[in-house]
């Protein structure tokens, strides 16, 4: 049986709720014996640094290959499995929203890492050995102050997170800033909109929903979404259902006319023909194949 897939809160090795932990990746592989945990998915953000290691990384349905001086994202919500065939080397970084609201980091800061794909398409950062020497010592930073008890702690670690997130924006910005003339900074209507999709995906399918909210047309919507990702608002949309379809689809036993009345369609019937004309598939064809 394939039931609801986990969802795992942050908690020490105590159980306790916290709000930030920073942990060795080859102590974790250690602890399980190299052998890798079920699908699963978090109420809070995951960092993985990777200096050296190997294997793969699925996030979403899509499978990333795992290389050296690498940093791959998990947001709260999205599917993961980690596979390292042997003991890696780096860190995995854990904290949960309220972390980033105590430390006046801002949600959009966040966003910008994946500013322009859209959702499930999470790829790894692949550094430069000097890139990769910069965040090494922001991570050596985090661990002076988890380790020492000093004043003003947690106030520490959230200033050092959002220097990593400034660096990390950085390098995940540029080659679109370089290629877009429009792109400055936080692009605020992308921001925005995705974060109305995130919001009212389950109630809004259409364009011109999220055109209103945000007081352009849906034409313009359409074209300048398309000019900076070279995707429409309607695919936004669309990929959006789609993941939150193939989760439900692998992880629960929910009937097609369940799944359509929970993603906010009329008819089975819409949701199926749907699915079938994104995915190439039935709904219940993915969902076999996927579970074999």
């Amino acid at each position: 049986m394939h039931n609801e897939i986990a969802t795992y809160g942050l908690t020490n090795i105590e159980g306790e709720k916290v709000d930030f932990i920073l942990k060795d990746i080859g102590d974790l592989h250690d602890k399980f014996n190299g052998i890798s945990d079920a699908p699963h998915r978090h109420d809070y953000y995951t960092i993985v640094v990777f200096e050296k290691a190997n294997g793969s990384h699925a996030i979403d349905f899509k499978e990333f290959p795992i290389e050296d001086q690498s940093i791959h994202f998990v947001y709260p919500g999205q599917v993961h499995k980690v596979i390292n065939p042997s003991r890696p080397i780096g860190w995995v970084m854990n904290f949960t929203r309220e972390f980033l609201l105590k430390n006046n980091i801002l949600q959009e800061l966040i966003n910008q890492v994946y500013l322009y794909n859209t959702y499930g398409d999470s790829p790894p950062l692949k550094l430069s050995m000097e890139e990769y020497d910069r965040f090494k010592n922001i991570i050596q930073q985090f661990s002076f102050y988890i380790e020492n008890d000093t004043a003003y702690k947690y106030e520490a670690l959230g200033a050092i997170l959002k220097l990593f997130f400034i660096n990390i924006t950085t390098l995940c910005s540029q080659p679109k800033l370089e290629s877009n003339m429009h792109s400055s900074g936080i692009n605020n209507l992308i921001v925005n909109f995705k974060n109305l999709i995130e919001q009212h995906y389950k109630q809004l399918h259409k364009v011109i929903d999220y055109a209103n909210s945000l007081s352009v047309s849906s034409d313009y919507l359409n074209k300048y979404v398309k000019s900076q990702t070279n995707k429409s608002a309607k695919e936004f949309i669309q990929d959006r259902l789609m993941v939150e379809a193939k989760r439900m689809l692998l992880f629960t036993e929910e009937s097609n006319k369940e799944l359509a009345y929970h993603l906010g369609f009329e008819e089975p019937a819409h949701f199926s023909n749907f699915f079938k004309k994104l995915a190439g598939q039935t709904p219940g064809s993915f969902r076999t194949a996927s579970r074999k």
